[in-house]
């Protein structure tokens, strides 16, 4: 491409190339010697050297001894592509498609696609609220544009399918909606040639959106099976105690992190549990979290010693070639036939638990022990204490002690702190005091950044 009798043709096209709106440039013969992609897309049937005689409004600049520059703007179009963009997901952008397509091209529109188990989905929309319905996988009237053999087929008699449309239709046009879904605009006269072209470029663009959007809910969907993997499970009900919980990830969009908690029952009555804190945040902490989780409960099958089931988790986590370090937990309670449970505690490197006495006492639970997965020489040391009815052993991550203050980021909560809040919580059950807990560190961060905050509440009863 070059100059021409003084226009800089070259020039020309790296200037409407970016430009969303169509542009045609047209020799004094009529004959296009420029167009963008928007053009392209909106009259395809019109190339270079070829005469311009498309009949659509558009608005004419004349650049001089004969030459015009065409541009053309479908401002309702373009609104709809804007929509069309903003579907976050499957479902969504298939219901905005069909309203869309039935508000600006036709009277009724069906979004036929893929579905499980080799189904089909019929999305209808004739003005109102999009309907959906779910056939075997027969289409045979759509079956060009479905298996991608067209890119456009009119279709003048339905045949069988789930279409839910007025019987007196006239005319319907079908265009591919992605890999194996068709998009139907239905009217009852027939399509004038610029709405052939509108119903096209719609579908083209709706094919993108969608795609986008399956890709994303799909992604979503791996998300947030992966994420119920690596989230506390909902606390169990386990004979004389109540249990309650805190657990607020850093990183609160992914709602996972390091720090983690489980109780695990035994058909004896007994139960394990264990409340952990993996160095690091974010997903690589929350996914060794999972790991030390599961080789925990595993563990505890063939171990119910908290001291020698340390010493086995800390040489799984080994062999498994992990750089991070957990600190952690590990307790065993038994009811008592005369009231209360006795605890048998021991601890890797963990900060150290907190009795609540019935009568407003809180006590330190010692159980030195060095931290879990990384060092081959370690010593962990147990101890056993009985709970009455009414005293509450808490455990908690450092992400409570640790908490900053908002009003001065170098003073921390603290352990003295976490004290006083607990000896506050006299006479409360175990849910109220989780729920103390929780407040009184988010009141003291006031919505600052924090470490991963988990807290498990455990009270005889």
């Amino acid at each position: 491409m070059s100059s021409v009798v003084g226009i800089d043709l070259d020039g020309w096209q790296r200037l409407v190339d970016g430009l969303r709106e169509a542009v045609l440039v047209v020799d004094p013969a009529g004959v296009v010697r420029v167009r963008n992609a928007a053009a392209a897309d909106r009259f395809p049937r019109l190339g270079l050297g070829e005469r311009f005689d498309v009949h659509v409004a558009g608005r004419q600049h004349d650049l001089g001894e004969g030459w015009s520059a065409w541009y053309f703007t479908d401002s309702a179009l373009d609104h709809a592509h804007l929509r069309l963009a903003g579907g976050s997901s499957r479902q969504d952008t298939l219901r905005t498609i069909v309203q869309l397509a039935a508000e600006l091209l036709g009277e009724h529109c069906v979004a036929v696609v893929p579905a499980t188990r080799d189904r089909l989905e019929w999305w209808h929309c004739g003005g109102g609220e999009p309907t959906v319905s779910r056939t075997p996988r027969r289409a045979n009237t759509l079956s060009d544009v479905l298996t991608g053999g067209s890119t456009m087929t009119r279709i003048t008699s339905l045949g069988e399918g789930s279409w839910g449309v007025p019987e007196d239709f006239g005319c319907a046009l079908a265009v591919p909606l992605g890999v194996g879904g068709a998009l139907v605009v239905l009217r009852r006269g027939d399509f004038a040639p610029n709405d052939v072209e509108r119903v096209r470029l719609f579908g083209k663009h709706a094919a993108v959106a969608l795609e986008s959007a399956s890709r994303l809910t799909e992604q979503q969907r791996t998300i947030d099976i992966l994420r119920s993997a690596l989230l506390p499970l909902p606390l169990p009900e386990v004979r004389g105690v109540s249990l309650a919980s805190v657990f607020i990830p850093a990183h609160q969009r992914a709602l996972v992190g390091g720090d983690f908690y489980d109780v695990h029952p035994r058909t004896d009555g007994s139960a394990t549990f264990a409340l952990g804190d993996v160095c690091g945040h974010g997903l690589e902490a929350a996914v060794h979290s999972g790991r030390v989780r599961q080789s925990l409960q595993a563990l505890s099958l063939v171990e119910t010693n908290p001291v020698r089931l340390l010493h086995l988790l800390n040489t799984s986590l080994r062999a498994t070639g992990s750089k991070l370090f957990t600190t952690i937990v590990v307790g065993e309670l038994v009811p008592l036939a005369s009231g209360g449970v006795r605890l048998s505690l021991a601890s890797g490197g963990h900060p150290a638990p907190l009795v609540l006495r019935a009568d407003g006492t809180v006590q330190d639970v010692s159980a030195p022990g060095a931290i879990v997965g990384i060092l081959s020489d370690v010593r962990f040391s147990g101890e056993q204490i009985t709970l009455a009815p009414g005293d509450t052993l808490l455990l908690y991550s450092d992400g409570f002690t640790e908490a900053r203050a908002h009003t001065d980021r170098t003073e921390l909560f603290g352990e003295q702190r976490l004290r006083a809040v607990l000896k506050e919580c006299k006479g409360l059950p175990a849910e109220d005091i989780a729920r103390h807990c929780e407040e009184a560190v988010l009141k003291w961060l006031d919505r600052d950044d924090h470490d991963d905050l988990a807290l498990l509440a455990v009270q005889a009863v």
